[in-house]
């Protein structure tokens, strides 16, 4: 499962480039300064939700990392609106899952009777 929170933080992260890149260029090129400056946050924002997907690894920082990665989601479909739909989703399902994720625990340690 730690995998699917990789896999989905980067789809998402890219997605969320390409969203953030996407507004950016249309706020410049109709002189939207808010436009741009939305999407210039989100593009930055989705390299974080990259990064954080893989610090979902750790076992300390699991629960960090899947409430950040929900509110980069949230925070990226308010900024970037629909244009980050596709990215809102992976970010999301990954926050999800990095939060639910639970630690796996070998099974002498679920049952320390059976052993060797």
């Amino acid at each position: 499962m730690k995998t699917w929170i990789a896999v989905l933080s980067i789809l998402g992260g890219i997605c969320g480039i390409i969203s953030g890149f996407l507004v950016t260029a249309g706020g410049v090129a109709f002189g939207e300064e808010a436009m741009a400056n939305d999407g210039s946050s989100v593009f930055w924002l989705s390299f974080l939700a990259i990064a954080l997907g893989f610090l979902s690894w750790a076992p300390k920082l699991r629960v960090i990392s899947g409430i950040a990665l929900i509110i980069i989601s949230v925070t990226g479909f308010f900024l970037n609106g629909l244009f980050f739909t596709l990215a809102f989703i992976f970010l999301l399902i990954a926050g999800i899952l990095a939060l639910v994720n639970k630690k796996n625990v070998s099974q002498v340690q679920k049952n320390p009777e059976v052993q060797g």
